[in-house]
């Protein structure tokens, strides 16, 4: 759980501390922290920018609870699952090193083809962050919004956080109905 004093930058739509902590967004400069993997690796969910997602572990998903759930169900129904997750084997990329030149190839070729999707996704949380924040006029003016301010503004109940969530998935997918998906 992210601590309490997080803000949305409403520039670049990262998460800050605001100088308390070793939180930064975009528009600071980076510091590294001995043994953090990510010190600046909270993030609002990069499906639905509705709350906040990732963590200091490289091991952390790079969406909300409800999303990573519903990108599993895409898993189960459809055979597809987008990489969500900060590792690629969380992603199930990975370079067998014991494996002939060709699986190897083949196995490296799968694995960028994530990373420039997992880069996609990062875009698309970050344009719907901003969708978010601009459908809040009365923050028009504000440097920052703060993280519990802008979880309660986006709240929703586990339903209706699910249908977000089916709504994000078709929009980046660029679907109506997840039945248009081909995995061939």
């Amino acid at each position: 759980m992210p601590p309490i004093d997080f803000y949305v930058c409403t520039t670049c739509f990262g998460l800050t501390s605001a100088g308390t902590g070793m939180q930064r967004c975009r528009c600071e400069e980076y510091k590294a922290y001995p043994g953090v993997d990510c010190p600046s690796g909270y993030h609002l969910c990069y499906m639905c920018a509705s709350v906040v997602a990732g963590g200091t572990g490289r091991y952390s998903w790079n969406a909300c609870e409800v999303c990573v759930m519903f990108n599993r169900k895409l898993a189960r129904d459809y055979e597809i699952a987008l990489p969500l997750g900060r590792h690629s084997l969380m992603n199930g990329f990975g370079i067998p090193m014991r494996a002939s030149s060709e699986v190897q190839e083949q196995a490296t070729k799968d694995l960028l083809r994530s990373l420039e999707v997992a880069g996609a996704i990062e875009d698309w949380g970050l344009l719907q962050a901003r969708a978010l924040f601009e459908s809040v006029l009365s923050w028009k003016s504000q440097p920052y919004v703060a993280r519990s301010t802008w979880e309660a503004k986006f709240a929703l109940g586990t339903v209706k956080a699910t249908s977000r969530s089916v709504a994000a998935f078709k929009g980046y997918l660029r679907v109506e109905s997840f039945g248009e998906i081909s995995t061939s």
